[in-house]
């Protein structure tokens, strides 16, 4: 009896722990995202766009089948998929001094801000949407502000072809 009591006061703070486990921030999945595709940033290789696992692990599933299609399409016309090689780095001719900030955050949608300095000194800001599926932070859309001041979305892209 004594056992049941004991666990029926502790059951709460058991309870109240586990709803306060720190899901991956979204901050972080992006950092993980630019870790994974260091090898297309630094131009050694395909990164997160030249592997599917990659792509799948941080891309939501939205923004997967808009890429399948525009890569089917493109496949079809038998020309090059609307989607930058490395849609992390913007094409910035190098990547100095990233910096990942959160913007916003819900349950299940979260903005963030990645800034990074080009090798030419100009500062590139993109901010990225997430959702949260699959049991983590995923990548649904990039918004690229441009040094002209215009901006443009890896989405849009996407639709546009």
């Amino acid at each position: 009896m004594r056992i049941l009591v004991a666990v029926a006061c502790l059951l709460p703070f058991a309870l109240a722990a586990e709803a306060g486990i720190d899901r991956h921030s979204p901050e972080a999945a992006v950092k993980a995202a630019y870790a994974a595709d260091e090898t297309a940033i630094e131009r050694r290789g395909a990164g997160i766009m030249g592997d599917n696992t990659l792509r799948a692990r941080f891309f939501s599933r939205a923004l997967l089948r808009s890429i399948a299609a525009n890569e089917l399409v493109a496949d079809a016309r038998e020309s090059a998929p609307a989607i930058p090689r490395d849609p992390l780095s913007d094409q910035a001719p190098h990547m100095v001094a990233l910096s990942v900030t959160p913007i916003s955050e819900t349950r299940d949608a979260a903005k963030v801000l990645a800034e990074f300095a080009r090798g030419d000194g100009a500062r590139e800001r993109l901010t990225y949407a997430l959702v949260y599926e699959r049991g983590a932070w995923r990548i649904d859309d990039i918004d690229y502000a441009m040094l002209d001041g215009k901006s443009h979305t890896l989405r849009g892209m996407l639709d546009a072809n």
